[in-house]
């Protein structure tokens, strides 16, 4: 693995936005528990933003296929806030998807840059 502090701010980007992404997820689970008093309301959000931070740490660790896992899991996460986008939720809910998922489907672009997929398959830059 090559050095994390020496690469590419896009990857940089990608495990931030991902990282964050996953904690404000599960804060709006929480405060979504709060308001419903419904547990489950809380329980589909901190799944997926395991499954977020599982593709963080995975851009961390920098094995040659996290770039591809952390996109997939990036996109799959993109896709379950356009849902709640649509859905009958409350205004601030669908306001928050809707820029959850904006932010990463700019992390799956970020990871498919050149620099990106120098830092992970190797070669010169």
């Amino acid at each position: 693995m090559r050095n994390p502090r020496n690469g590419p701010i896009e990857v940089f980007l990608a495990t931030v936005i991902g990282a964050v992404g996953a904690l404000v997820f599960a804060l709006m689970g929480l405060i979504q528990w709060q308001v419903q008093d419904d547990p489950v309301a809380f329980k589909f959000p901190v799944i997926v933003a395991v499954l977020g931070l599982l593709a963080v740490g995975g851009l961390v660790a920098g094995p040659r296929p996290a770039r591809l896992i952390a996109a997939f899991v990036f996109g799959l996460v993109a896709l379950i806030h356009l849902l709640a986008v649509l859905n009958q939720v409350p205004v601030w809910i669908r306001v928050l998807s809707g820029l959850l998922s904006a932010a990463h489907i700019f992390a799956v672009v970020m990871l498919n840059t050149k620099p990106a997929r120098i830092h992970f398959l190797g070669g010169q830059r």
